[in-house]
């Protein structure tokens, strides 16, 4: 006769006690027995040292002598198999991991997509395969078979007819495809084992083997699945005892437990498990053992009434006066970092008492995701020993990475971006080579080289074929091969630039070995042989273990990592061989799918470095009962309770339908719906697990920066333990935010933990009384002085006190070395002597640094920002290139197509505004043919990349148009082209012989000058009363506007400057013409939709392509420019034209009188030698500018070199207060003679 019994109880109470009462007394009592402890897998290690202590604590020997148990087995279902089977011969057949399973999965899915169309937009989806290998699983694990699909859909429609619904034809579908993979699953599974098979080989053991002399206890199983509960009733139907604890309130023999009972779950089992018995013959239901021995404190155990009060909603709930203050508290923090903080202080607290060690505590979370990226860190500086229990996916492990990159870079063909990902992994590194000029390529070497050769490659778009060209790669592509071999520094600086590049494309080409040996492979076995001797040739195995010893002292854990993810790859391999290593054909792309979802699925094995640690899991992971200290963090409102739908293939009604059809039996495991209605006993047994103290704590903000509320559970005990303020709606005595200069030593003790940690909270301490202008109090300036005892980096941490984002200039003398050059007349001397076959005399040490070359726009960013114009030209650091045509690059291209068309059209004696429509597309592409060719890295990324050959097609629409509005805009004018691509202060000896302007050079302090040069897009010329005015007209692919503030300012110094150089060629030229303005051209290719065209397509082009800028207020000379004026509707210029004579400028134009422009480009002049004369100064001050809603950050590639913060650097921003009136005031006050800055 067997025997069932259950020990039953709240959490409160000690359910181990009862069992191992039993279990002792049943030891004494069967010489002959064999006594199985069967707890959950994740628990077993700490429940069997447990309850050997527990029964050792028992016997009647020295408790100073080693104790040993033979008949007591301590295992999971799992081991309990495993201990049972282990000589069987079924037992002993090959098996297939988790991996494994999902492997298996993936090509069942490759095999079957045709069917499979349900999931089609899913199929290729990462985690997929996952998400199906666990669904067919839970059937197995539900004990539903493939054949069982005809049942379940008959009962479904007799389910459908009975409730009078239809059934719904996506669930049909569904059920289809997954029962068609289950079946070919189970089919492909053959001779192999998993765990399903085990569980079922385990069932048929136990029911045919004599365990009479066998007894079987269960602790701290809460829910079993349909292939555990076949188990647990083998066990109770064959072997002589089986007693069972669960916590649960009472007895549920004749009916369920209510569905908002707290032990609801556990009360089904109790249900379910006692039917069995009574409907068992041979079996006898021994009376329940209520368990009567408390495992918590008196606190804690009206705790455990308030949770079951609380479970059921009443509206009162149980409350008593703590006789411990200290056992049940709670605290909210600012955010999870601060949150982590005050836990860890805590811990080292409590532990530095004496009566803790770490391995007393335990700290859960409904999720750890939220705070996975800082446990490390935080515990770390509190010098808290942890173990995070959370299972973690290898999926993100360099040499899983270095797999699938492997075979993107054979599947994409050495596309650059898989071969960069390949190389970064640094698991691959050349051995025994060298570069090409004899230097060793070690690890550093070639590492170095990886990220110099991927910026080269995004520079020059190189990609593909071009991995394995024989041709050697150039640092500068488009160096001529035959000047090289007659300069040899010239050669001598291309080898040293070019090594490292070639270095890594012969490392990549070699490559091409290993995926020759996978197109020769025959079959799976092969392709896996090659890839294994590739990986060990390669030296990664190697480099793993080079990983593991340096990571070995430090961190076991991390240690362990390396030969984890490569004993899972040598797995992966033997599975796959031994399931698919002979099938054809092989296909590698398959191969590698296969191989990837088998990581998909892989996890690390958690295993511990030390015993005393403080155990950090989550809510849902079942937990020892030994812990005397529980914190309870994250307890905020979106997740305790939580209310989530299940994930997967199936979701809740899905699986509700499919469980309404399924026999007695069979169940699948809880859905959404189920788990959420267990969330309030999930949570009870996670507060419930400590012994002694319970401590409860919510962030206030979360990672997003979004505010959190309180969990409901925290607010209701909270005010059942009277701490909670119901008028303030806040917790009593909750912990500070943040530590206070002036806190009491109670008020500061909360943050006092290891030295490291406690620093950092004193720095942010007396960071705010200096802000504050307040002296520290007596307690942190106790620990300010312990701290500067015990921390050798306290000095160098106090500095940062003092550190304010501030730059230093530079010494004059350097800052002339620095961006000084030759005089230019010395330069020219020296030029004009080598021309006449002199020897050139020596340059003085005077006028060797004394001129700054400069572009306008150089001097432009000095204004927007000094420190910017230092880090660009006088340290020369350059953002890194990315794969796009860059605004250098289009913007280039914009004004060599436009210069080349203006130019055909002199060349071949054509008028702009008669071109026709043939005309005018053939001058355009030929204008952009020769663009092109004066870039031929341009068309090398677009022949390697599609989304930059459609970048260069909207470039080419782009000319298309402004071709086409330069000639509509020809019939609109009198003004005709001078010049294009004017140069001043340059001397292009290619450019066809076209001269350039002289250059601005104006005089500096201290013998310095400043030498401009540049160039003027167009320059145009309208006859007025028999004298020419000429105008410039600056291409911007931006929305360019002309400001006046900025103008007098120094930021927008380009147009005035271009004015300034046509100025100062006139005068040289001694011509007679006159300056009528600049103007801004946008270079825009606009999409109109029909409903807003409120003319001809033509003249809303001609509308989006107005000319900004500053013109002379001459009616005659804007009714030449744009003949609109004649019918006060101008088309070309951004004014407004009215009856009464009057013009207005649009946003973006300015009219000014001849006197006003004088003065603007004296103005222009001035800032030019201010700005030149500061950076011969050494300026180097982080100061941009601010002028209404925009400033010298916005765009900059250098804000992490400034670590500007917007708030605390306020007073470092240069604020423009002026406006436009105050510069029209101040330039008629100047053009009357008067000077203001």
């Amino acid at each position: 006769m067997s025997s069932l019994k259950f020990i039953l109880g709240t959490a409160a109470y000690d359910h181990q006690a009862g069992l191992l009462a039993e279990l002792k007394q049943q030891l004494a009592a069967d010489p002959k027995g064999e006594f199985f402890y069967l707890v959950p897998n994740h628990i077993k290690f700490a429940t069997e040292i447990e309850v050997l202590n527990r029964l050792k604590n028992t016997a009647e020997q020295d408790p100073d002598q080693p104790y040993a148990q033979m008949k007591v087995q301590v295992l999971s279902f799992s081991r309990l198999a495993w201990y049972l089977l282990r000589d069987t011969p079924a037992f002993q057949a090959p098996r297939l991991s988790p991996t494994g399973l999902t492997m298996l999965t993936a090509q069942i899915v490759n095999q079957h997509q045709n069917e499979m169309q349900m999931f089609a937009g899913e199929i290729k989806r990462p985690g997929f395969i996952k998400e199906l290998t666990q669904q067919l699983t839970e059937l197995q694990t539900a004990r539903i078979a493939p054949t069982d699909y005809a049942a379940i859909m008959e009962r479904a429609q007799t389910w459908a007819k009975d409730n009078h619904q239809i059934l719904d034809d996506v669930w049909q579908a569904k059920l289809k495809v997954i029962f068609l993979v289950y079946g070919e699953f189970v089919k492909a599974l053959g001779d192999y084992q998993d765990i399903s098979q085990i569980d079922a080989l385990l069932v048929k053991y136990l029911q045919q083997k004599d365990l009479s002399h066998a007894y079987f206890y269960l602790d701290r199983f809460s829910q079993f699945t349909a292939r555990e509960l076949q188990i647990v009733q083998a066990l109770i139907k064959n072997a002589q005892a089986t007693t069972i604890a669960l916590v649960l309130d009472r007895p549920y023999q004749n009916q369920l437990p209510d569905e908002h009972n707290l032990f609801y779950e556990s009360g089904r089992q109790y249900y379910r498990l006692s039917k069995f018995a009574k409907q068992t013959p041979g079996v006898k239901q021994l009376a329940d053992v209520m368990a009567d021995q408390p495992r918590v404190t008196a606190d804690l155990q009206v705790l455990d009434r308030v949770l079951a009060a609380q479970a059921q909603m009443l509206n009162e709930l149980p409350s008593a006066p703590l006789q411990d203050s200290q056992s049940i508290q709670f605290f909210t923090a600012p955010n999870r970092v601060a949150e982590l903080n005050l836990i860890a202080a805590k811990i080292r607290q409590l532990v530095s008492t004496g009566k803790y060690r770490y391995r007393d505590f335990l700290i859960l979370t409904r999720h750890l995701d939220g705070y996975a990226t800082m446990l490390e860190s935080v515990f770390k500086a509190h010098e808290v020993p942890i173990f995070n229990d959370l299972e973690r996916l290898m999926n993100n492990h360099p040499l899983v990475n270095l797999i699938e990159a492997l075979f993107k870079v054979y599947q994409r063909h050495f596309a650059t971006s898989d071969v960069m990902h390949l190389l970064k992994t640094g698991l691959l590194i050349p051995q025994k080579m060298h570069d090409d000029l004899g230097r060793p390529v070690t690890r550093k070497y070639f590492q170095k080289a990886v990220y110099q050769t991927e910026n080269w490659c995004l520079q020059y778009g190189r990609t593909g074929d071009d991995w394995l060209s024989s041709q050697q790669w150039h640092f500068d592509p488009n160096v001529d091969a035959e000047e090289l071999r007659h300069h040899p520094d010239m050669q001598k600086r291309d080898q040293y630039a070019s090594a490292p590049l070639n270095v890594v494309k012969d490392y990549v080409s070699g490559l091409q070995k290993f995926f020759s040996q996978l197109d020769q492979a025959e079959n799976g076995a092969a392709a896996a042989k090659a890839l294994y001797g590739f990986l060990v040739n390669a030296g990664v195995v190697k480099r793993l273990e080079e990983w593991s010893l340096a990571d070995s002292r430090s961190d076991l854990a991390r240690a362990q990592e390396p030969q984890q993810v490569w004993q899972v790859f040598c797995n992966l391999l033997d599975e796959y061989v031994q399931i698919l290593g002979q099938q054809q054909p092989f296909l590698i792309d398959e191969f590698a799918d296969l191989l990837m979802a088998g990581f998909e699925a892989a996890q690390y094995s958690q295993i511990p470095s030390t015993l005393d640690q403080v155990v950090i899991s989550e809510t849902g992971i079942v937990q020892t009962t030994t812990r005397k200290v529980v914190f309870m963090m994250g307890a905020t409102s979106d997740v305790m309770p939580e209310a989530k739908s299940a994930t997967g293939l199936l979701s809740d009604p899905d699986r509700e339908l499919l469980n309404a059809c399924l026999d007695d039996e069979q169940f699948l495991p809880a859905s959404g719906v189920e788990k959420m209605s267990n969330e309030p006993f999930l949570n009870y047994l996670g507060f419930m697990s400590g012994r002694q103290r319970l401590i409860i704590s919510a962030p206030q903000i979360g990672n997003d920066e979004k505010p959190l509320g309180m969990s409901p559970y925290m607010i209701d005990l909270a005010m059942a333990f009277d701490c909670w303020d119901a008028d303030k709606k806040r917790l009593k005595d909750d912990l500070p935010f943040m530590a206070q200069p002036q806190d009491t030593a109670t008020a500061a003790w909360p943050f006092v933990s290891a030295p490291f940690a406690v620093l950092g909270t004193l720095m942010q301490v007396k960071r705010q009384a200096l802000d504050d202008h307040q002296p520290l109090g007596a307690a942190w300036n106790f620990l300010s002085e312990l701290m500067a005892q015990k921390v050798k980096r306290y000095d160098w941490t106090a500095q940062s006190l003092d550190y304010t984002n501030e730059t230093m200039p530079l010494p004059a003398d350097l800052a002339e070395r620095l961006y000084g050059q030759w005089d230019p007349e010395a330069l020219d001397a020296r030029t004009q002597a080598l021309q006449n076959g002199e020897r050139p005399g020596e340059i003085a040490p005077a006028l060797q640094h004394d001129t700054l070359y400069a572009s306008i726009s150089q001097l432009q960013d000095y204004y927007r920002n000094p420190y910017e114009y230092f880090l660009k030209y006088g340290l020369r650091i350059q953002k890194r290139e990315e794969l796009e045509i860059s605004a250098d690059k289009s913007g280039t291209f914009f004004h060599d197509s436009l210069d080349r068309f203006m130019r055909l059209l002199s060349e071949q004696g054509l008028t702009l505004s008669q071109l026709t429509d043939d005309q005018l597309q053939r001058l355009t592409h030929q204008a952009m043919a020769w663009a092109f060719d004066q870039q031929p890295q341009l068309i090398q990324l677009t022949q390697n990349y599609q989304r930059l050959a459609f970048r260069k097609r909207q470039l080419e629409r782009l000319v298309e148009t402004m071709t086409k509005v330069l000639r509509d805009q020809s019939k609109l004018t009198r003004a005709k082209n001078v010049v294009t691509e004017q140069k001043f202060g340059v001397m292009d000896l290619s450019d066809q012989g076209q001269q350039s302007f002289a250059p601005l050079i104006y005089p500096l302090d201290h013998g310095h000058k400043v030498y401009l040069r540049g160039r003027i897009d167009r320059i145009d010329s309208v006859e007025l009363n028999q004298e020419p005015y000429l105008m410039v007209v600056d291409y911007k692919s931006g929305n360019q506007q002309f400001n006046l503030v900025e103008a007098y300012d120094g930021l927008a110094l380009q147009m005035l400057s271009y004015l300034n150089s046509l100025s100062h060629q006139l005068k040289l030229n001694q011509q007679s013409a006159k300056i009528a303005g600049a103007l801004y051209l946008h270079l825009q290719n606009p999409v109109f939709k029909w409903e807003d065209l409120s003319g001809s397509l033509a003249s809303e082009e001609l509308k989006s392509h107005r000319y900004r800028g500053v013109l002379l207020n001459d009616r005659q000379l804007l009714n030449d420019l744009d003949q609109g004026f004649d019918n006060f509707k101008p088309q070309i210029l951004s004014l407004r034209a009215f009856k009464n004579g009057n013009i207005k400028a649009n946003s973006g134009m300015a009219l000014v009188d001849e006197s006003q422009l004088a003065a603007l480009l004296q103005r222009n002049q001035e800032r030019i030698v201010n700005a030149a004369t500061q950076i011969f100064a050494g300026d180097t001050s982080l100061r941009p500018y601010r002028l209404d809603k925009r400033d010298g950050l916005q765009y900059s590639d250098y804000q992490d070199i400034y670590r500007f913060d917007p708030m605390l650097d306020q007073k470092n921003y240069r604020d423009i207060l002026l406006t436009e009136r105050d510069v029209q005031e101040k330039l008629k006050q100047e053009s009357q003679g008067e000077k203001h800055e």
